[in-house]
């Protein structure tokens, strides 16, 4: 393949880099640094300008005002003056003020209906005055804008003011004094000075001409600029001339000042240095530039040629030094120095380089793993390790003749989904990692883990494939048995977990028949020493049931299936609830129990009320148990942290003065089913279970518990439980029924559905005694059947019945045509089933709530309240 080469551009020559490079950072820097000087010396220089204008403008303003103020004074007084005095002295009087006031170039007065009284010169008509006569008042004001004077024709401005005999003295202020004062004052050097109205039309100006044609100069560019300014400097452009100058305006006049100097004037004497320093830098730069060219062609230029033929036999690979010869700057030899260093170096890294290649091949040959690289362009296979013929039984010549050949090795349900992959790693750079069978020519399947990737180039782009695969069939298998493996822990977990919700429901439903029969026969008339042997049972079934409820709390924990329920709770209920529970056991074995909150615990928190209850039940029943003398005290108290999420650690402690644990026991007695005395003869009874599951809920609960104890001394036990605070306006509700007390509701009749004999008599003579009627069916069949012929308020329904169980006769009565006037009775299930999980999937067949076996008439008076009737 032949390859086309771009004609490269020429390439400057070392003088002419250098010169480039001298004009890029010394040449045109040092311009550019002195046209910023000028720059701001031009600047400064239009600084003083304006500073030296304003000053001199401010000055000339307060002259002109001044000079107006004392002609209106001069006119004030005169007209004072002349009230006193006949009419014969008038005119004698306005000769004798005009020729003391050169300012002033006529005066006229009048009486108040108009009429010319006396004039100044004599006899002279000042007809113009009279349109402006109204604006007259008795303090001496300008009464007119500058206009040329009918007898003169001179620009002037009317004064007047009003006498205290409401006769009128007028006179014309002269402009053209106004413009000799202004010419003394402003010195020959700073320029001319010309004065106009807001509107440009000329009052003054050193060319009396354009004054008595009254010229405007309105349109120049610094007066249209002013708008509400006081002064102004700015360049302008009059007659072809530019010009700088200061406009300031004179406020009680609205007149505007303008001093101008033409701009050569004023610049001219910074621009000749200026011009005169680029001159010279160019002159020298030029010279510098020549003497340069002839030095590098001497001492750089020659001796880089010669180093250039070495730098060309190093390119075609003969790697020889130059030879290091005394050289005309110290630079070069080091040049040459270095290069000599990199032709060694270069020489060894290529004897390196094969070594490195050579042992490559000897890894990708050795090893059992396949390596291979693949061209991008023709998709032909460049390179691919003797482990291919060993993984896929081909030969590499075959993949070579036909790349192809590694898909069609692969078992075709597997060959579309690696094609694909790697169609996505051609295309767009998707990196490939793929498990896959592949089937061997003898029809042998072997599981292969294919890996690829991509190979860029120094621009980016993708040339080239690289890839290893390697054979994981017996990784496979290993994977298989201890998934196998694992199946078969969960199916004996699953096993342990079912055995265990069986054990508990054969047990719950005799025990719910005992506790039924016992609490009916306490209801009746019974010997004291009667009522003592019942209560003794009742409380000992209570201890039976406890045990079943810890071995289904550990099947649960260990099942991973544990929930929690978060609602508001009133924590004083619960502590009551452990000091009520315990107090009579602990006044029996005469220990003293008490129960103490620090002063800020907060009254309302929001977690699972019901494990927290659990959580203090074991502990304290503990305490209790392994407690023969002294006291029990429960402390409760929240940690000072404070949380952002809303969260606070709720602090829990049990201290007893019982038997205490030894230190060598305090790990073990967390372990279910354990006690620290595991014989016969142990003193203290119970199934070991209690830390175990105060442990597992702590630990859902995100606290922690720890133990402080001595062997003989007491226990003390320690339990955080991060719980959340209430918002402000949650309250728990808290509704409780006390034993013996009268339910709310009574005379509602009551479908039970129960085929145990012994609990259909027990539970359906406790509703009774409430105060209820119940009717009673063996099986969810016969329920069906009692629903169709009678009227019921609510239905207590069993679930595991011969013929129809509980859950399906729910779901009849909630969807079957012929139940539709009952389809909304509750439904309360009354079962032995007592897990989590078969609560939730009662309410999802249809049921109202649940109770579990054995239920006590607190419960049963509880759940009727509950339900919407």
């Amino acid at each position: 393949m032949k390859r086309k080469f771009g004609k490269r551009p020429p390439q400057p020559s070392l003088s002419g880099l250098l010169r480039q490079n001298l004009t890029r950072w010394v040449l045109i820097p040092s311009i550019c640094f002195i046209l910023l000087l000028g720059g701001y010396i031009a600047y400064e220089k239009t600084r003083d300008f304006e500073r030296r204008n304003t000053i001199i403008a401010q000055a000339l303003s307060k002259q002109i005002t001044a000079h107006v103020a004392n002609a209106g004074n001069a006119l004030g007084s005169l007209v004072q003056t002349m009230a006193r005095y006949d009419e014969f002295w008038f005119q004698t009087m306005l000769n004798s003020f005009l020729q003391s006031a050169h300012h002033m170039e006529r005066l006229l007065y009048l009486d108040a209906d108009g009429r010319i009284l006396a004039s100044a010169p004599a006899h002279s008509e000042l007809l113009s005055i009279r349109q402006f006569i109204d604006r007259v008042t008795q303090r001496p004001t300008v009464i007119s804008t500058p206009i040329a004077s009918p007898t003169t024709h001179d620009i002037v401005v009317y004064m007047g003011v009003r006498g205290p005999d409401g006769r009128v003295l007028a006179g014309e202020l002269s402009m053209t004094t106004f413009q000799h004062h202004l010419e003394d004052l402003l010195p020959t050097a700073e320029g001319t000075v010309a004065l106009s109205d807001t509107f440009g039309n000329l009052i003054s100006h050193p060319d009396y001409k354009r004054v008595a044609t009254q010229d405007n100069i309105g349109h120049l560019d610094i007066l249209r600029r002013m708008h509400d300014r006081q002064s102004l400097t700015a360049f302008y452009r009059e007659n072809g001339a530019d010009f700088i100058g200061t406009a300031f305006k004179i406020e009680p006049f609205d007149w505007i000042i303008l001093i101008s100097r033409p701009v050569e004037e004023v610049f001219l004497p910074i621009l000749g240095p200026i011009i005169g320093l680029l001159s010279m830098i160019l002159l020298i730069f030029a010279l510098f530039v020549t003497m340069l060219k002839i030095k590098l062609d001497r001492a750089i230029v020659t001796p880089f040629a010669q180093f250039t033929g070495f730098i060309e036999q190093a390119a075609k690979g003969r790697y020889q030094t130059t030879g290091v010869h005394d050289q005309s700057f110290a630079e070069l030899a080091i040049i040459e120095q270095k290069f000599d260093d990199m032709v060694a170096q270069m020489a060894q890294r290529e004897s390196e380089i094969k070594e490195s290649e050579a042992r490559f091949r000897q890894l990708v040959e050795t090893i059992r793993e396949v390596y291979w690289i693949s061209d991008l362009a023709d998709e032909g296979v460049i390179y691919v390790s003797p482990a291919y013929e060993t993984i896929w039984g081909r030969t590499r010549q075959s993949l070579k003749d036909n790349p192809e050949s590694f898909f069609l090795g692969i078992r075709p349900d597997h060959r579309l989904t690696v094609i694909e992959a790697f169609n996505a790693l051609r295309l767009e750079g998707v990196e490939v990692d793929a498990e896959f069978l592949i089937v061997l020519p003898g029809g042998r399947e072997r599981w292969v883990r294919a890996q690829a990737f991509p190979i860029y180039n120094d621009q980016g782009v993708r040339v080239r494939l690289a890839g290893v695969a390697e054979d994981i069939t017996e990784r496979k298998a290993a994977q298989h048995a201890l998934l196998e493996a694992k199946q078969d822990a969960e199916a004996a977990s699953q096993s342990k977990t079912e055995f265990l919700t069986n054990i508990s429901h054969e047990l719950r439903t005799p025990l719910s028949g005992i506790l039924g029969m016992l609490q009916l026969t306490r209801e009746s008339r019974l010997t004291r020493e009667q009522a003592e042997y019942i209560d003794t049972a009742i409380s000992s079934s209570k201890v039976l049931l406890n045990v079943i409820n810890d071995i289904l709390n550990i099947a649960q924990i260990e099942a991973g299936r544990l929930t929690l329920n978060s609602q508001p709770f009133l924590t004083h209920e619960v502590l009551n609830t452990i000091y009520r529970f315990f107090r009579h056991n602990a006044k029996s074995k005469n220990i003293e129990l008490t129960i103490e909150t620090e002063s800020d615990f907060p009254p309302i928190l929001v977690g699972d009320e019901v494990r927290i209850r659990q959580i203090l039940f074991n502990l304290v029943g503990n305490s209790v148990k392994f407690t023969d003398k002294g006291h029990i005290r429960v402390w409760a108290g929240a940690l000072p942290r404070r949380r952002d999420d809303g969260t606070v650690d709720m602090l829990l402690m049990v201290e007893d003065t019982g038997i205490g644990i030894p230190a060598d026991k305090l790990d073990y007695v967390f372990e279910s089913f354990t006690q620290v005395d595991g014989t016969y003869t142990r003193q203290y009874q119970g199934t070991g279970l209690g830390l175990g599951i105060v442990r597992s809920l702590v630990r859902s609960m995100h606290g922690s518990i720890t133990v402080d104890s001595e062997e003989g001394s007491g226990t003390t036990m320690y339990v955080t439980l991060r719980l959340r605070m209430p918002a402000q306006e949650t309250t728990p509700r808290t509704r409780r029924v006390a034993a013996h007390s009268k339910p709310e509701r009574t005379g509602l009749a009551f479908l039970l559905v129960e085929d145990d004999r012994v609990n259909q008599m027990a539970i359906s003579r406790m509703l009774e005694k409430l105060g209820h009627h119940v009717t009673c069916a063996d099986n969810g069949r016969a329920a069906l059947d009692l629903l169709k012929a009678s009227r019921f308020d609510g239905v207590f329904m069993d679930i595991q019945m011969p013929e129809m169980d509980g859950m399906e006769a729910t779901r009849q009565i909630r969807t079957a045509p012929e139940m539709t006037g009952v389809a909304d009775i509750p439904i309360v299930a009354l079962t032995a089933h007592a897990m989590p999980k078969d609560r939730d999937a009662f309410l999802e067949a249809g049921m109202t709530d649940y109770l579990s076996k054995p239920v006590t008439f607190e419960e049963l008076a509880r759940q009727i309240d509950r339900l919407p009737l």
